[in-house]
Parts: structure tokens; C-alpha cells; sequence
């Protein structure tokens, strides 16, 4: 099992994606399961330099300044920081990507550490591809772009995976799953011009088993946007997508200033730590490690809606060691037998919930607090109606 990463904008360290490894790690450690093979795909070194226009426009604002004394550059040239930092990042590695030179040499350096890859991993038939920010984008264009020559790098890409080229290389694996997080395919795509139905016909060929697809979206990023109404999937379809919401607060400046409604605040304070969020979210690290390993119970997507209760706290603990379940108490059985779920009230009228799989190891233990009972007593209710074994 292969899982392959491609960064987005703004990276400069070659191990940006060792946090998420890690937490993908150890939720297969946690379920039993062996560990993937990973690689992580660095492509920035070919980007210009955007510091280089920060310093013309630098320049001209202390020109400006000579020549006004009296006026201040940081006020007719307001939200510099965020000007030169997320913002002129992103708008310029997305336009550098563009540039057909560029363009051209990083497709070549994902195909060639994807061939590497490949290479190292010799009997190794499955490959995982999760993506970042811009390299969501990249990775939508390679796979499904009408628009390249016929000595473009992306067709070495597309000839080692089975179903996107007609080529017979002496080796091919399968795509069985992609992740995209932050994603800006939405409207990118307006530049780019490629059809959904490139992907209906690569899911639909030679494929056993529907091509999964994991869409995270952070609610306070600003560049991620969903994507299932725009790919018009249908039933037939060998395709699984879903979009996936983290909503939590992108930092603890962003939450400060939504509590108190200064929302265009927040918006400044939380964009480029939201955008950024999912390297370090042991979110992101479920939802996709349940994307790599598909049907693997009703346990896994359970364990996922409930990290998404508003006002969720987890807790790193085994609920059989620290407080015995009183066993008078009646669990929700998972109709694939793959587990169980207990909702519990403490003496002080705070609720808990449990999942232990069918091993009886505790797999997720949380918490929220009294303003957010409603909220978790209706998840639990519709996981009951949806996901357990009717008892009388």
C-alpha cells in the first residue's frame, strides 16, 4: 500500500507532510492494521522567487514616503502582511504553475519521485494520493487534462496507472483512493477547463472497486471549497466521494474574535492557520485513513461524525481502565457487528461518549459540555436510527 503526497503553496520543507504521517501511523497502529509505505512529493524549488516583487513594491512604497512624509504607507496600502504572505503565495504558485516552462517541470519532478517511488516499493499494487492547497489542482490537471502534448511528463504519470493510458509500461498500480484538502479545483477548474467526465471514465475502467474520494474542507479556509454538486456524479458511477467539514476554531485568536462577532477579524486571523490546519489534525488523519482502507466497518464513519459534534473533546484515554462502564447501561450495536457505542452521564450532568470495537478496545472516548448536549444526543440518536441494531 502506497500513499503518495503532494504539497501546495507556500512549502519550503521537504518533510512538510511528516506531522500527518505520523497521525495516520498511529491510527493504523490503533485498528491493527500494517502501516503504508509514504513518500512525499516535493515539487517548489521550481517556483520563482515572489520575494523579489515584495521588494519592487517595497521600494515603491518608500519612494512614496519620501516624497509624502505625512502619509503612511501601511494606511493607503492596508493588510500588507496578509498581502505578501497567503495571499500573493498562493495567486503566484498557482500562476507560476501555469507558466508552461514551469509548468512543464513540475509534472516531471511528481513523475519522476512517483517513478521512484514505484521503484523502491517493487510489489506493492495499490496507490493512495493525498493532496494539498494548489496540489489538488495539479493533480486534477495530470490525471485528467486534455490540454498536454504528447511528450508532456504528466503522460509518464497517467502510464503507470491502470486506466489512464492505453501504454504498457512494465509495471502499474492502482488508484484506489484520493484525498484533497484545502482544495481550490472549484474554481480553478474555470482556468483549466477539465471535465468531470475524465473522471467517470477513469473510475469506470478497469476498476473493481469504486474509486474513493475524500474532499476536507476546514470551515474557516478561505480556499477550500466542495466539490460533489459540480462533478455531477450519478448512482452508476464507480465512484465514492463525500465532502468532509473540520470546524474547528483555526486558532485561538480567530475563536476569541468570533465570540465577540468581529468576523472580518476573524476571517484575517484564522484564513492562513485554516488553510494550513490539516498537516496537524488528527481529523484529517481519520477521515483519511479511512479513505485508504474503505469499507472497514460502520466503526470508522461513527468515530468520524462524532469528531465532527460541535464542541467535541477527546479523550486520549481507554475508558476500561479509567472509569468502568456500568454494564447496566445499554450500548448501540453497529449492524456489521464491527462495534459499539455508549453515551454516558456523569454525576454532573456532562455526557460522554464511548466506541469500542468488536475486540472490545476503546477506539474513540469524548466529551462536550452542556451548551453542546443537544447536539451530541442528536448525533446519537440518528447514528442509533442509522447505524445499529433496532432493539425492543
Amino acid at each position: 500500500m502506497l500513499v503518495f503526497f503532494i504539497h501546495g503553496v507556500a512549502t519550503s520543507n521537504v518533510r512538510y507532510a511528516d506531522p500527518l504521517q505520523r497521525l495516520i501511523q498511529e491510527e493504523f497502529d490503533q485498528i491493527g492494521q500494517s502501516r503504508p509505505h509514504f513518500y512525499s512529493c516535493f515539487w517548489a524549488n521550481v517556483l520563482k522567487d515572489v520575494g523579489k516583487i515584495w521588494n519592487c513594491i517595497h521600494q515603491d512604497l518608500q519612494e512614496l514616503k519620501r516624497e509624502y512624509p505625512q502619509t503612511s504607507p501601511d494606511d493607503i496600502f492596508r493588510y500588507r502582511e496578509f498581502r505578501e504572505g497567503f495571499l500573493s503565495e498562493f495567486g503566484g504558485d498557482f500562476l507560476s504553475y501555469l507558466n508552461p516552462e514551469r509548468g512543464v517541470a513540475i509534472r516531471k519532478l511528481i513523475a519522476q519521485q512517483l517513478a521512484d517511488f514505484l521503484t523502491k516499493n517493487p510489489t506493492e499494487t495499490e496507490l493512495h494520493i493525498i493532496t494539498h492547497s494548489l496540489g489538488s489542482v495539479i493533480l486534477w490537471d495530470i490525471l485528467f487534462s486534455d490540454r498536454f502534448s504528447t511528450e508532456d511528463p504528466a503522460h509518464d504519470i497517467r502510464a503507470v496507472i491502470h486506466g489512464l493510458s492505453q501504454s504498457e509500461p512494465r509495471r502499474k498500480v492502482h488508484l484506489k483512493s484520493i484525498t484533497t484538502m484545502g482544495s481550490p479545483i472549484l474554481f480553478l477548474n474555470m482556468m483549466l477547463e477539465v471535465s468531470p467526465d475524465k473522471l467517470k471514465q477513469f473510475a469506470n475502467c478497469d476498476q473493481n472497486q469504486p474509486l474513493r474520494w475524500r474532499n476536507i474542507i476546514h470551515s474557516s479556509d478561505l480556499v477550500a471549497y466542495p466539490l460533489r454538486s459540480s462533478l455531477n456524479l450519478q448512482p452508476s458511477d464507480n465512484i465514492f466521494f463525500r465532502d468532509e467539514y473540520i470546524s474547528t476554531d483555526a486558532n485561538l485568536a480567530e475563536k476569541a474574535a468570533r465570540a465577540i462577532g468581529q468576523f472580518e477579524a476573524a476571517l484575517a486571523l484564522g484564513v492562513a492557520d485554516a488553510h494550513g490546519s490539516y498537516w496537524h489534525c488528527s481529523q484529517t488523519a481519520n477521515i483519511i485513513t479511512s479513505n485508504i482502507l474503505g469499507s472497514q466497518g460502520i466503526i470508522r464513519d461513527v468515530i468520524n461524525r462524532l469528531y465532527k459534534v460541535r464542541g467535541m473533546t477527546k479523550k486520549m484515554l481507554d475508558f476500561t481502565k479509567d472509569s468502568p462502564i456500568d454494564r447496566s447501561l445499554q450500548p448501540l450495536n453497529f449492524t456489521d457487528s464491527s462495534g459499539i457505542l455508549y453515551l454516558v452521564v456523569n454525576p454532573l450532568q456532562v455526557h460522554h461518549v464511548y466506541v469500542y470495537d468488536n475486540k472490545n478496545d476503546c477506539k474513540f472516548a469524548g466529551y462536550v459540555g452542556w451548551m453542546d448536549t443537544g447536539g451530541l444526543k442528536e448525533e446519537v440518536e440518528w447514528i442509533k436510527m442509522n447505524l445499529c441494531q433496532v432493539t425492543e
